[in-house]
């Protein structure tokens, strides 16, 4: 196909007789509006290529994980509690407040585990749990004292 053929196809096309019948009174747009959808279909580009490149991003960390356990959960619940305490910061706001409420359900929740798993635990699950509730309970009432001073 020659290059004659190829301007003829596009300057022929459906997408272009559609605009020259929407613009058939002579009123075309001005040399700023086809600037500007020149910027925005630039900056639309840049976005989804951003866009791309974050989820790119998210999913290198996808990695296969290992297998659960009961000393990973209860980990995981007790970091959560620690930044419910104020001791870490929210990872989201890179902030530390003392959520009470939020604190003493967690450990409840820990709690509840070592309950209903009692008779079904390893030595070292046992022992996992009841030094994490221990410190939980002592940092929640250091804050707690913390607080009521405030």
């Amino acid at each position: 196909m020659t290059d004659d053929k190829i301007i003829e196809e596009n300057w022929a096309s459906d997408a272009w007789e559609a605009r020259a019948k929407e613009h058939s009174d002579g009123d075309w747009p001005t040399d700023e509006q086809l600037t500007k959808d020149v910027f925005d279909a630039g900056q639309k580009s840049r976005q989804d290529d951003a866009d791309r490149q974050a989820e790119e991003e998210m999913l290198s960390h996808d990695v296969p994980l290992p297998p659960p356990t009961l000393v990973t959960l209860a980990s995981g619940l007790a970091a959560q509690t620690m930044v419910s305490l104020g001791v870490f910061p929210n990872p989201s706001t890179g902030k530390s407040v003392m959520m009470l409420h939020q604190a003493a359900h967690l450990i409840d929740m820990i709690d509840l585990l070592y309950e209903k798993t009692t008779g079904n635990r390893t030595d070292e699950e046992t022992r996992t749990l009841e030094n994490a509730l221990h410190e939980l309970r002592m940092i929640y009432l250091a804050a707690q004292n913390e607080k009521s001073k405030q």
